[in-house]
Formats: C-alpha cells, structure tokens, sequence
C-alpha cells in the first residue's frame, strides 16, 4: 500500500462519486419519469370528470329550455288551442291567431335547432335529435297548417339543419302516412 499513488486513489474515489452521482441522477430522471405520468393520468381524469359535469349541465340546459317551452303550450289552453287549429290549418286562423302560431312554430323549429346544434357539437346524444326532438317537430310540420308554416320559415334556419330535418322526414313521413310538405 505503499506503493500506491496518492494521485491514483483520489481519482478512483473521484470515479466512484461521479459514478454514485450519475446512477442517482438516473434514478432520479426515472422517478420524475414515473411522477409526470402519474400526473397526467390524474389531468386526464379530472378533464374526462369535468367533462361529464358539462355535459350533464348541457342536457340541464337543454331539458330547461324544453319544459319552458311545453309548459307555454300545457299551461295555458287558449295558446294550446292555437296550436292545434294552427296545426289542423281547416278553419283559417284570424290574423291575431295566425301570428301566434307562426311564433310557437318558430319556437319550437329553433328549440329543435338547438338540439341538433348541441348533438353536431357532441355535447349531447346523437338520439336527443334523431329520436327525440327531430320526430316530435315532424309530429308537428308534418299536418296540413305545420307544413304551410314550416314553407315559411325554413328560410330562417340553418341549411345544414334543414338537411338533416328533410332526410327525417323522408322516412318519417310515409311511415306516418303524412305528408310533410305544404300543398300548394
């Protein structure tokens, strides 16, 4: 031993921190590896949480706008009557009725157009449209005064939504055995 360099054993020692240094900064990298991931999976689930939280409060929202609307038919007969003499279209509506009419259809094309909108954005299933609101419009367009008016106010609405309103109607109507378009 006492041959040896003094010089030699410090750089052996030096050799040896560096090399502690260097395989604790390695497990060091693979621990912070394994944090970033644990991380992320933790935002994914947050996000894929929050995500169901909006979408639930988009079909609250929805489902509100709905019952305001039913409710200012069930509600009050008189404009229930309207309703349905607009829809029947035999005997004319007065002017006063006819305006009436004109604005529930309205209302319930552009409460329907909302519902496509949000299934187009996913936000909410594909079948509160297809099944749901697209089919109970038809139940109205699709009767002789529904049709005459509808005529009127497709220009309003989205093309797109229209599209997609006619190829229902397509199927629904002849199942129904009506017809959806007005007579001319």
């Amino acid at each position: 031993m006492a041959d040896e360099d003094p010089s030699e054993t410090r750089e052996a020692k030096l050799a040896q921190r560096r090399a502690r240094v260097e395989y604790l900064a390695f497990i060091a990298q693979i621990v912070s590896a394994v944090a970033i991931v644990i991380s992320l999976i933790f935002v994914g689930i947050q996000l894929h949480e929050g995500n169901t939280v909006t979408l639930r409060n988009e079909s609250n929202a929805t489902m509100a706008q709905w019952s305001a609307f039913r409710a200012s038919i069930y509600s009050d007969r008189n404009t229930a009557k309207v309703f349905l003499a607009g829809m029947e279209g035999a005997p004319p509506l007065d002017a006063t009725d006819q305006l009436r009419f004109g604005y529930i259809m309205r209302e319930h094309a552009w409460a329907t157009f909302q519902i496509w909108d949000r299934t187009k954005r996913g936000l909410v299933p594909g079948a509160n449209f297809e099944v749901g609101a697209a089919p109970d419009y038809l139940k109205v367009i699709c009767t002789p005064g529904g049709a005459v008016v509808w005529a009127e106010i497709r220009s309003e609405m989205p093309a797109p939504f229209i599209a997609d309103m006619d190829r229902i109607a397509e199927a629904y109507a002849p199942a129904h055995h009506v017809s959806c378009v007005a007579e001319e």
